[in-house]
């Protein structure tokens, strides 16, 4: 609950140029998103507490479907971060940029989630770990997500 708290406390504020690597090399930017609300979520496989919410956030997908998420390792290669989503069966695409890009976000920690709607703004930041399996939280994300 307090990490619900956390991420409606963030005022909102324009998304920064952000670019990241998929698996197969090539690039892409939040411009490719544009008109679209988005969570971004910054991870790393060597990260405990990303380890530990990727299964919650990942189920939470599975039920939103309709939610775009862009979930960016800071791995330090693209093989790092498919080898822990393969080996824990996690249905999330292998993404990679580097601690710069995400510290351009305002990722000051791991994991990091960012909504944003869907005319560029932040709505949310939040630095650490949330409660995905929360029915309120899940309802305030969803509605901050709506275009």
């Amino acid at each position: 609950m307090i990490a619900a708290l956390l991420l409606l406390a963030w005022m909102p504020a324009q998304a920064a140029s952000l670019h990241w690597t998929d698996s197969k090399g090539a690039m892409h930017s939040l411009d490719e998103y544009k008109g679209k609300p988005v969570l971004v979520h910054f991870w790393a496989s060597w990260c405990g507490p990303c380890r530990h919410e990727m299964p919650a956030l990942t189920a939470w997908l599975k039920k939103h479907p309709q939610v775009i998420i862009i979930p960016i390792s800071l791995d330090s290669s693209l093989a790092d971060a498919q080898a822990f989503l393969t080996s824990n069966h996690f249905d999330l695409p292998a993404q990679l940029t580097d601690s710069a890009q995400a510290m351009g976000m305002g990722a000051r920690g791991l994991p990091t989630t960012l909504a944003i709607a869907s005319d560029g703004t932040i709505k949310a930041r939040q630095i650490g770990t949330l409660p995905w399996e929360d029915p309120s939280f899940s309802d305030t994300v969803l509605s901050m997500l709506k275009p």
